[in-house]
Protein backbone atom coordinates (compact mmCIF):
# COMPACT_ATOMS: atom_id res chain seq x y z
CA UNK A 1 0.00 0.00 0.00
CA UNK A 2 1.05 3.59 -0.68
CA UNK A 3 0.90 4.62 2.99
CA UNK A 4 3.36 1.87 3.91
CA UNK A 5 5.93 2.98 1.38
CA UNK A 6 8.33 5.87 2.01
CA UNK A 7 6.44 8.43 -0.15
CA UNK A 8 3.19 7.64 1.63
CA UNK A 9 4.81 7.89 5.03
CA UNK A 10 6.38 11.22 4.14
CA UNK A 11 3.02 12.49 2.85
CA UNK A 12 1.36 11.57 6.14
CA UNK A 13 4.15 13.30 8.09
CA UNK A 14 3.83 16.37 5.85
CA UNK A 15 0.09 16.68 6.46
CA UNK A 16 0.40 16.07 10.20
CA UNK A 17 3.26 18.55 10.68
CA UNK A 18 1.68 21.27 8.54
CA UNK A 19 -1.61 20.99 10.43
CA UNK A 20 0.23 20.87 13.77
CA UNK A 21 2.21 24.02 12.95
CA UNK A 22 -0.91 25.90 11.85
CA UNK A 23 -2.98 24.69 14.82
CA UNK A 24 -0.27 25.54 17.35
CA UNK A 25 0.20 28.94 15.74
CA UNK A 26 -3.53 29.65 15.71
CA UNK A 27 -3.90 28.63 19.36
CA UNK A 28 -0.99 30.81 20.44
CA UNK A 29 -2.26 33.77 18.40
CA UNK A 30 -5.75 33.50 19.91
CA UNK A 31 -4.28 33.23 23.42
CA UNK A 32 -2.12 36.31 22.88
CA UNK A 33 -5.09 38.27 21.52
CA UNK A 34 -7.18 37.23 24.53
CA UNK A 35 -4.44 38.48 26.84
CA UNK A 36 -4.23 41.75 24.94
CA UNK A 37 -7.99 42.25 25.27
CA UNK A 38 -7.87 41.48 29.00
CA UNK A 39 -4.97 43.84 29.60
CA UNK A 40 -6.52 46.64 27.54
CA UNK A 41 -9.66 46.17 29.62
CA UNK A 42 -7.60 46.34 32.82
CA UNK A 43 -6.00 49.61 31.73
CA UNK A 44 -8.96 51.30 30.04
CA UNK A 45 -11.83 50.07 32.20
CA UNK A 46 -10.77 48.08 35.25
CA UNK A 47 -8.25 50.60 36.54
CA UNK A 48 -10.39 53.73 36.04
CA UNK A 49 -13.52 52.11 37.45
CA UNK A 50 -11.71 50.79 40.51
CA UNK A 51 -10.09 54.21 40.95
CA UNK A 52 -13.51 55.84 40.67
CA UNK A 53 -14.92 53.48 43.30
CA UNK A 54 -12.02 54.31 45.64
CA UNK A 55 -12.49 58.02 44.97
CA UNK A 56 -16.21 57.88 45.73
CA UNK A 57 -15.59 56.11 49.02
CA UNK A 58 -12.73 58.38 50.07
CA UNK A 59 -14.37 61.63 48.98
CA UNK A 60 -17.60 60.88 50.82
CA UNK A 61 -15.69 59.90 53.96
CA UNK A 62 -13.52 63.00 53.81
CA UNK A 63 -16.48 65.27 53.07
CA UNK A 64 -18.30 63.90 56.12
CA UNK A 65 -15.25 64.33 58.35
CA UNK A 66 -14.51 67.82 57.00
CA UNK A 67 -18.12 68.98 57.47
CA UNK A 68 -18.04 67.78 61.06
CA UNK A 69 -14.70 69.50 61.70
CA UNK A 70 -15.92 72.77 60.17
CA UNK A 71 -19.02 72.65 62.36
CA UNK A 72 -16.84 72.96 65.46
CA UNK A 73 -15.91 76.51 64.44
CA UNK A 74 -18.55 79.01 65.49
CA UNK A 75 -19.91 81.36 62.83
CA UNK A 76 -18.49 81.28 59.32
CA UNK A 77 -16.51 78.11 58.63
CA UNK A 78 -12.80 78.45 57.73
CA UNK A 79 -12.16 78.93 54.03
CA UNK A 80 -9.75 75.98 53.86
CA UNK A 81 -12.34 73.59 55.28
CA UNK A 82 -15.03 74.94 52.99
CA UNK A 83 -12.75 74.50 50.00
CA UNK A 84 -11.84 70.97 51.08
CA UNK A 85 -15.48 69.98 51.53
CA UNK A 86 -16.45 71.39 48.12
CA UNK A 87 -13.49 69.66 46.52
CA UNK A 88 -14.58 66.34 48.04
CA UNK A 89 -18.12 66.74 46.74
CA UNK A 90 -16.88 67.66 43.26
CA UNK A 91 -14.49 64.69 43.24
CA UNK A 92 -17.26 62.33 44.34
CA UNK A 93 -19.53 63.69 41.61
CA UNK A 94 -16.82 63.31 38.96
CA UNK A 95 -16.04 59.78 40.15
CA UNK A 96 -19.72 58.86 39.91
CA UNK A 97 -19.73 60.13 36.32
CA UNK A 98 -16.68 57.98 35.55
CA UNK A 99 -18.31 54.94 37.12
CA UNK A 100 -21.51 55.55 35.17
CA UNK A 101 -19.69 56.03 31.85
CA UNK A 102 -17.85 52.76 32.41
CA UNK A 103 -21.22 51.03 32.03
CA UNK A 104 -21.00 48.70 35.01
CA UNK A 105 -23.79 46.15 34.91
CA UNK A 106 -26.23 44.73 37.42
CA UNK A 107 -25.66 45.66 41.03
CA UNK A 108 -22.86 48.11 40.24
CA UNK A 109 -25.10 50.16 37.95
CA UNK A 110 -27.83 50.26 40.60
CA UNK A 111 -25.30 51.33 43.23
CA UNK A 112 -23.98 54.17 41.08
CA UNK A 113 -27.52 55.38 40.45
CA UNK A 114 -28.36 55.24 44.15
CA UNK A 115 -25.27 57.22 45.12
CA UNK A 116 -25.98 59.82 42.43
CA UNK A 117 -29.46 60.32 43.93
CA UNK A 118 -28.25 60.55 47.52
CA UNK A 119 -25.33 62.94 46.92
CA UNK A 120 -27.40 66.15 46.40
CA UNK A 121 -29.64 65.16 49.30
CA UNK A 122 -26.60 64.83 51.55
CA UNK A 123 -25.16 68.19 50.48
CA UNK A 124 -28.54 69.80 51.12
CA UNK A 125 -28.57 68.49 54.70
CA UNK A 126 -25.04 69.78 55.27
CA UNK A 127 -25.90 73.22 53.91
CA UNK A 128 -28.93 73.42 56.21
CA UNK A 129 -26.75 72.42 59.15
CA UNK A 130 -24.24 75.14 58.31
CA UNK A 131 -26.95 77.77 57.90
CA UNK A 132 -28.41 77.02 61.32
CA UNK A 133 -24.94 76.90 62.84
CA UNK A 134 -24.11 80.38 61.52
CA UNK A 135 -27.27 81.61 63.21
CA UNK A 136 -26.36 79.86 66.45
CA UNK A 137 -29.44 77.62 66.24
CA UNK A 138 -29.30 74.10 67.80
CA UNK A 139 -31.08 72.58 64.80
CA UNK A 140 -27.77 72.71 62.95
CA UNK A 141 -26.33 69.85 65.00
CA UNK A 142 -29.42 67.74 64.29
CA UNK A 143 -29.10 68.27 60.53
CA UNK A 144 -25.38 67.47 60.68
CA UNK A 145 -26.06 64.24 62.55
CA UNK A 146 -28.71 63.33 59.98
CA UNK A 147 -26.26 64.01 57.14
CA UNK A 148 -23.54 62.00 58.84
CA UNK A 149 -25.96 59.12 59.46
CA UNK A 150 -26.94 59.12 55.78
CA UNK A 151 -23.29 58.87 54.75
CA UNK A 152 -22.27 56.23 57.26
CA UNK A 153 -25.36 54.02 57.16
CA UNK A 154 -26.31 54.24 53.47
CA UNK A 155 -23.85 55.97 51.16
CA UNK A 156 -20.58 54.50 52.43
CA UNK A 157 -21.91 50.91 52.49
CA UNK A 158 -23.12 51.42 48.92
CA UNK A 159 -19.73 52.84 47.92
CA UNK A 160 -18.08 49.89 49.63
CA UNK A 161 -20.18 47.43 47.61
CA UNK A 162 -19.21 49.23 44.41
CA UNK A 163 -15.56 49.22 45.44
CA UNK A 164 -15.67 45.51 46.28
CA UNK A 165 -17.41 44.61 43.00
CA UNK A 166 -14.92 46.55 40.86
CA UNK A 167 -11.82 45.39 42.74
CA UNK A 168 -13.01 41.78 42.48
CA UNK A 169 -13.58 42.20 38.74
CA UNK A 170 -10.17 43.81 38.33
CA UNK A 171 -8.42 41.12 40.38
CA UNK A 172 -10.02 38.40 38.22
CA UNK A 173 -8.85 40.12 35.03
CA UNK A 174 -5.32 40.48 36.43
CA UNK A 175 -5.35 36.82 37.43
CA UNK A 176 -6.40 35.80 33.91
CA UNK A 177 -3.60 37.86 32.40
CA UNK A 178 -1.12 36.64 35.03
CA UNK A 179 -1.20 32.97 34.03
CA UNK A 180 1.73 31.76 31.93
CA UNK A 181 0.56 29.94 28.77
CA UNK A 182 1.93 26.54 29.72
CA UNK A 183 -0.62 24.69 27.57
CA UNK A 184 0.37 26.38 24.35
CA UNK A 185 4.04 26.23 25.30
CA UNK A 186 3.62 22.48 25.73
CA UNK A 187 1.87 22.18 22.37
CA UNK A 188 4.61 24.24 20.73
CA UNK A 189 7.31 22.04 22.22
CA UNK A 190 5.49 18.94 20.95
CA UNK A 191 5.43 20.44 17.45
CA UNK A 192 9.11 21.30 17.76
CA UNK A 193 9.83 17.78 18.91
CA UNK A 194 7.94 16.45 15.89
CA UNK A 195 10.00 18.61 13.54
CA UNK A 196 13.25 17.36 15.05
CA UNK A 197 12.08 13.74 15.00
CA UNK A 198 11.12 13.95 11.32
CA UNK A 199 14.52 15.44 10.45
CA UNK A 200 16.23 12.56 12.25
CA UNK A 201 13.99 10.14 10.34
CA UNK A 202 14.86 11.82 7.04
CA UNK A 203 18.58 11.74 7.81
CA UNK A 204 18.39 7.99 8.45
CA UNK A 205 16.21 7.09 5.49
CA UNK A 206 17.62 9.42 2.83
CA UNK A 207 21.24 9.50 4.05
CA UNK A 208 21.11 13.32 3.98
CA UNK A 209 22.00 15.21 7.10
CA UNK A 210 20.24 18.50 6.32
CA UNK A 211 16.88 19.37 4.83
CA UNK A 212 16.73 23.11 4.13
CA UNK A 213 12.93 23.34 4.36
CA UNK A 214 12.68 21.38 7.61
CA UNK A 215 15.59 23.30 9.10
CA UNK A 216 13.89 26.59 8.24
CA UNK A 217 10.65 25.29 9.75
CA UNK A 218 12.46 24.34 12.95
CA UNK A 219 14.11 27.74 13.23
CA UNK A 220 10.76 29.50 12.67
CA UNK A 221 9.06 27.26 15.27
CA UNK A 222 11.82 27.89 17.82
CA UNK A 223 11.48 31.64 17.24
CA UNK A 224 7.69 31.52 17.57
CA UNK A 225 7.74 29.41 20.74
CA UNK A 226 10.45 31.58 22.28
CA UNK A 227 8.54 34.74 21.45
CA UNK A 228 5.34 33.34 22.89
CA UNK A 229 7.06 32.12 26.05
CA UNK A 230 8.95 35.34 26.68
CA UNK A 231 5.95 37.56 25.89
CA UNK A 232 3.42 35.68 28.03
CA UNK A 233 5.85 35.18 30.91
CA UNK A 234 6.73 38.88 30.93
CA UNK A 235 3.05 39.84 30.71
CA UNK A 236 2.25 37.48 33.58
CA UNK A 237 5.04 38.91 35.73
CA UNK A 238 3.92 42.48 35.13
CA UNK A 239 0.29 41.54 35.73
CA UNK A 240 1.19 40.00 39.09
CA UNK A 241 3.23 43.11 39.93
CA UNK A 242 0.33 45.38 38.94
CA UNK A 243 -1.80 43.50 41.46
CA UNK A 244 0.68 43.20 44.32
CA UNK A 245 2.32 46.63 44.23
CA UNK A 246 -0.60 48.39 42.55
CA UNK A 247 -4.27 47.57 42.98
CA UNK A 248 -3.89 45.34 46.06
CA UNK A 249 -1.82 48.04 47.75
CA UNK A 250 -4.44 50.66 46.81
CA UNK A 251 -7.11 48.48 48.46
CA UNK A 252 -5.10 48.14 51.67
CA UNK A 253 -4.16 51.84 51.84
CA UNK A 254 -7.67 53.02 50.96
CA UNK A 255 -9.16 50.83 53.68
CA UNK A 256 -6.82 52.38 56.24
CA UNK A 257 -7.49 55.91 54.99
CA UNK A 258 -11.26 55.49 55.09
CA UNK A 259 -11.14 54.14 58.64
CA UNK A 260 -8.92 57.06 59.69
CA UNK A 261 -11.46 59.46 58.16
CA UNK A 262 -14.22 57.72 60.10
CA UNK A 263 -12.22 58.26 63.28
CA UNK A 264 -11.78 61.96 62.48
CA UNK A 265 -15.50 62.31 61.84
CA UNK A 266 -16.34 60.51 65.09
CA UNK A 267 -13.96 62.75 67.03
CA UNK A 268 -15.62 65.90 65.69
CA UNK A 269 -19.20 64.62 66.01
CA UNK A 270 -18.57 63.67 69.64
CA UNK A 271 -17.75 67.32 70.34
CA UNK A 272 -20.66 68.60 68.22
CA UNK A 273 -23.05 66.53 70.35
CA UNK A 274 -21.90 68.46 73.49
CA UNK A 275 -22.10 65.68 76.05
CA UNK A 276 -24.45 63.43 74.08
CA UNK A 277 -21.88 61.92 71.77
CA UNK A 278 -21.11 58.67 73.54
CA UNK A 279 -22.09 56.62 70.49
CA UNK A 280 -19.58 58.51 68.33
CA UNK A 281 -16.78 58.01 70.86
CA UNK A 282 -17.64 54.31 71.07
CA UNK A 283 -17.43 54.13 67.29
CA UNK A 284 -14.07 55.91 67.43
CA UNK A 285 -12.81 53.25 69.84
CA UNK A 286 -14.06 50.51 67.52
CA UNK A 287 -12.33 52.07 64.52
CA UNK A 288 -9.16 52.56 66.55
CA UNK A 289 -9.14 48.86 67.43
CA UNK A 290 -9.70 47.87 63.80
CA UNK A 291 -6.77 50.00 62.68
CA UNK A 292 -4.49 48.84 65.48
CA UNK A 293 -5.37 45.16 65.17
CA UNK A 294 -4.99 44.45 61.51
CA UNK A 295 -5.75 47.22 59.04
CA UNK A 296 -2.52 49.16 59.55
CA UNK A 297 -0.52 45.93 59.59
CA UNK A 298 -2.00 44.92 56.22
CA UNK A 299 -1.25 48.37 54.82
CA UNK A 300 2.35 48.09 56.03
CA UNK A 301 2.69 44.60 54.52
CA UNK A 302 1.33 45.85 51.17
CA UNK A 303 3.77 48.77 51.03
CA UNK A 304 6.59 48.62 48.53
CA UNK A 305 9.78 50.68 48.21
CA UNK A 306 7.86 53.65 46.79
CA UNK A 307 5.16 53.70 49.46
CA UNK A 308 6.84 52.34 52.61
CA UNK A 309 7.93 55.80 53.80
CA UNK A 310 4.43 57.25 53.47
CA UNK A 311 2.86 54.31 55.28
CA UNK A 312 5.36 54.51 58.14
CA UNK A 313 4.74 58.24 58.53
CA UNK A 314 0.98 57.65 58.50
CA UNK A 315 1.22 54.92 61.15
CA UNK A 316 3.46 57.05 63.38
CA UNK A 317 1.06 59.98 63.03
CA UNK A 318 -1.88 57.71 63.82
CA UNK A 319 -0.42 56.54 67.11
CA UNK A 320 0.42 60.14 67.98
CA UNK A 321 -3.15 61.10 67.16
CA UNK A 322 -4.54 58.35 69.39
CA UNK A 323 -2.43 59.60 72.31
CA UNK A 324 -3.51 63.21 71.77
CA UNK A 325 -7.13 62.10 71.45
CA UNK A 326 -6.99 60.96 75.07
CA UNK A 327 -6.10 64.50 76.14
CA UNK A 328 -8.92 65.91 74.00
CA UNK A 329 -11.42 63.58 75.63
CA UNK A 330 -10.08 64.45 79.06
CA UNK A 331 -10.63 68.16 78.38
CA UNK A 332 -14.16 67.58 77.08
CA UNK A 333 -15.14 65.17 79.85
CA UNK A 334 -13.99 67.60 82.58
CA UNK A 335 -15.99 70.49 81.14
CA UNK A 336 -13.19 72.28 79.25
CA UNK A 337 -15.18 72.23 76.02
CA UNK A 338 -13.47 75.23 74.43
CA UNK A 339 -10.04 73.72 75.10
CA UNK A 340 -11.19 70.47 73.54
CA UNK A 341 -12.39 72.37 70.47
CA UNK A 342 -9.03 74.11 70.14
CA UNK A 343 -7.25 70.75 70.31
CA UNK A 344 -9.54 69.26 67.67
CA UNK A 345 -9.19 72.16 65.25
CA UNK A 346 -5.62 73.39 65.71
CA UNK A 347 -3.92 71.10 68.25
CA UNK A 348 -2.22 67.73 67.84
CA UNK A 349 -5.39 65.74 67.05
CA UNK A 350 -6.24 68.02 64.16
CA UNK A 351 -2.66 68.26 62.86
CA UNK A 352 -1.90 64.55 63.20
CA UNK A 353 -5.20 63.41 61.70
CA UNK A 354 -4.47 65.60 58.67
CA UNK A 355 -1.00 64.05 58.40
CA UNK A 356 -2.44 60.53 58.51
CA UNK A 357 -4.80 61.41 55.68
CA UNK A 358 -2.12 63.18 53.62
CA UNK A 359 0.41 60.35 53.90
CA UNK A 360 -2.11 57.64 53.09
CA UNK A 361 -3.35 59.69 50.15
CA UNK A 362 0.21 60.00 48.83
CA UNK A 363 0.72 56.23 49.22
CA UNK A 364 -2.50 55.54 47.31
CA UNK A 365 -1.41 57.84 44.48
CA UNK A 366 1.97 56.13 44.19
CA UNK A 367 0.40 52.67 44.27
CA UNK A 368 -2.08 53.72 41.56
CA UNK A 369 0.84 54.91 39.42
CA UNK A 370 2.61 51.58 39.97
CA UNK A 371 -0.55 49.71 38.94
CA UNK A 372 -0.88 51.58 35.66
CA UNK A 373 2.85 51.37 34.90
CA UNK A 374 2.94 47.59 35.40
CA UNK A 375 -0.34 47.06 33.53
CA UNK A 376 0.98 49.02 30.54
CA UNK A 377 4.22 46.99 30.65
CA UNK A 378 2.16 43.79 30.63
CA UNK A 379 0.15 44.98 27.63
CA UNK A 380 3.28 46.07 25.76
CA UNK A 381 4.95 42.70 26.46
CA UNK A 382 2.43 40.94 24.21
CA UNK A 383 2.10 43.80 21.74
CA UNK A 384 2.62 42.53 18.19
CA UNK A 385 3.25 38.98 19.41
CA UNK A 386 0.07 37.66 17.79
CA UNK A 387 1.12 38.83 14.33
CA UNK A 388 4.74 37.75 14.78
CA UNK A 389 3.91 34.29 16.11
CA UNK A 390 1.27 33.75 13.42
CA UNK A 391 3.68 34.64 10.62
CA UNK A 392 6.45 32.46 12.05
CA UNK A 393 4.21 29.41 12.39
CA UNK A 394 2.91 29.86 8.84
CA UNK A 395 6.54 30.01 7.70
CA UNK A 396 7.19 26.84 9.70
CA UNK A 397 4.28 25.13 7.92
CA UNK A 398 5.61 26.30 4.54
CA UNK A 399 9.09 25.06 5.45
CA UNK A 400 7.67 21.61 6.23
CA UNK A 401 5.72 21.64 2.97
CA UNK A 402 8.66 22.51 0.78
CA UNK A 403 11.14 20.36 2.69
CA UNK A 404 9.08 17.16 2.57
CA UNK A 405 7.66 17.79 -0.91
CA UNK A 406 11.19 17.72 -2.34
CA UNK A 407 11.85 14.35 -0.69
CA UNK A 408 8.55 12.94 -1.90
CA UNK A 409 9.28 13.98 -5.49
CA UNK A 410 12.55 12.04 -5.42
CA UNK A 411 10.52 8.79 -5.31
CA UNK A 412 8.66 9.55 -8.52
Amino acid sequence: MYSRRAPGQLTVLLIVLVLACLAAGLGAVLDVQRRQDVLVGVIDRGGPLTGAAVEIYQSLSDANATAASAFLVSGVEPANLRQRYESNINEASAALSTAASGSPTGESAATVTQLAVYLPYYTGLVERAKAYNRQGQPQGAAYLRQASHLVQSTMLPSAQRLFHAETTRLAQAQEDAGVVGWVFLGVGLLVLGGLVAVQIYLARTTRRVLNAGMLAATVAAVAAISWYGIATTSAADHSVASRQSGSAAVEAFAHARIKALEARSDEALTLVARGNGRSYEDHFVGVRNELNNGILARASAAAGPETAGHIKSAIDAWYGWVDSHKELRSQDDTGSYDDAIRLATSGDPGVLSSKVDTELGAAIARAADAFRREAVEARDAVGGADVGIGVLMVLAALGVWFGLTLRIREYR
